[in-house]
C-alpha cells in the first residue's frame, strides 16, 4: 500500500502533538522553535483524507558532524493504530527528500528511546549516550547520511 504524504501546516501538526507527543503540555508547548521559518517544511501522512502520521523539517547544523548542512526532523508521530504499517517509514523517506533536494548532507533527530529501532531500520545510526529530554524522557541522537546522487 503506498502511502500518501503530503505538506501541511505548522498548525496542523499541533493536534497529533498534543495527542502523542506531548498530552499534559498546554498549547503553547505544541509550538516547536522555527515552525514558521520559510525553510521549514511539515509532513502529513494520510489515511481516508485524514492526518494519522507528521514530521517536521527544520534547517539545523548537525553539530557532531561539524555543522555541515543538515535538517532535523523534529515532531514524528503515527497515531497507534497505523504504526507499523509504513506510515512513519513513508514520513521520514518525505523528509530525507526534501533534505537531499536542499543540499543537506545529514538528517537527524532527537529520537525516543523506544524509537531508537525505528530509525536504525531507516538508515540512522545512534550518536552518543541516551539524554533525558525534559518531562519527555530518554533519548537519543539519531543521525542519517545523505548520498546527493
Amino acid at each position: 500500500m503506498a502511502v500518501d504524504v503530503r505538506p501541511i501546516t505548522a498548525a496542523e501538526t499541533r493536534p497529533l502533538r498534543a495527542a502523542v507527543l506531548r498530552p499534559a503540555a498546554p498549547p503553547e508547548r505544541l509550538d516547536y522553535p522555527g515552525d514558521e521559518a520559510p525553510e521549514s517544511r511539515h509532513f502529513g501522512a494520510m489515511r481516508n483524507g485524514e492526518i494519522v502520521g507528521i514530521a517536521s523539517l527544520y534547517s539545523e547544523p548537525f553539530a557532531l558532524r561539524g555543522l555541515r548542512p543538515a535538517q532535523r526532523i523534529r515532531g514524528m508521530a503515527t497515531h497507534a493504530e497505523v504504526r507499523g504499517a509504513g506510515f512513519g517509514a513513508a514520513l521520514v523517506a518525505a523528509c530525507l527528500d526534501h533534505a537531499r533536494a536542499r543540499g543537506a548532507e545529514w538528517v537527524w533527530c532527537n529520537a525516543r528511546a523506544s524509537a531508537e529501532g525505528f530509525y536504525q531500520r531507516l538508515g540512522f545510526d545512534g550518536y552518543g549516550e541516551r539524554f533525558d529530554l525534559d518531562e519527555l524522557g530518554p533519548h537519543r541522537v539519531m543521525a542519517h547520511e545523505i548520498s546527493q546522487k
